[in-house]
């Protein structure tokens, strides 16, 4: 007797799987489309927007189609920690082929991007701090080994070059 419960409880498992597949297999076909007065299709999928608009292609072949209206809703149900939460997808809209919509299609414009800002100029060259302090001087070796001395530039970016005095005069 026991073994029969299982046995019933197995098998609700299996149908119950079916059912999920099925229903998961048909989410993406699309209803057969409702011709309106004006010339339009009323179309009503399961699945996403991008699937009822790629039933739009086939329905309108090279003629291409305009969307007056379309809308793409997504809505889980069941409970939201439990093994039933499912994401139940559907869509529709509302086409014309061609171009016998009867009114003008929405064109989409952006905004232009604004222009990028042109970049900062670079921050002014930093002045060499000072070699040295105008006037001032300092004993310095020179040209072929003599003492002498040499004064800071004006600027005082630099000393002057060593400065010996004359040479003395040979007899």
């Amino acid at each position: 007797m026991g073994g029969g419960a299982r046995t019933a409880a197995s098998m609700s498992r299996p149908i119950w799987l079916l059912a999920l597949l099925l229903s998961a297999a048909c989410s993406t076909r699309t209803g057969r489309p409702v011709r309106l007065g004006d010339g339009g299709y009323s179309l009503s999928c399961k699945g996403p927007l991008s699937d009822c608009l790629h039933h739009a292609e086939h329905l309108c072949k090279d003629d291409g189609y305009t969307v007056a209206e379309a809308r793409d809703v997504r809505e889980f149900v069941g409970h939201e920690s439990g093994q039933s939460h499912v994401l139940i997808q559907k869509s529709d809209a509302t086409i014309y082929c061609g171009t016998h919509a009867p009114r003008p299609p929405i064109e989409l414009k952006r905004e232009p991007e604004p222009a990028a800002a042109p970049p900062p100029p670079p921050p002014p060259a930093a002045k060499p701090a000072p070699a040295c302090v105008p006037g001032s001087s300092q004993a310095c070796i020179g040209p072929a080994g003599c003492t002498g001395g040499q004064a800071c530039s004006a600027d005082g970016t630099r000393y002057d070059p060593c400065n010996c005095g004359t040479a003395p005069a040979t007899p």
